[in-house]
């Protein structure tokens, strides 16, 4: 990824909290954050693209082996 952060905000009691998150972190709701300049890039997407592919097989492998997160 980058280094360009990505600002979201977040309930917090009757206002928001503002985040900034490093681009290709993961944000607080369990998404990964990316930037306008990445999100942009196709080359960029394709690459996140195939690690949350890489991601998925391995957790789908984890599973079948009655191991992981469920």
């Amino acid at each position: 990824m980058c280094d360009n952060f990505e600002t979201y905000y977040v309930p917090r009691g009757y206002d928001y909290r503002k985040v900034e998150t490093r681009c290709g972190n993961t944000k607080t709701d369990g998404s990964r954050a990316i930037c306008e300049v990445c999100a942009a890039d196709p080359k960029r997407m394709r690459e996140i693209k195939r690690q949350e592919g890489n991601v998925r097989a391995d957790n789908d492998w984890s599973h079948s082996a009655g191991w992981g997160d469920w």
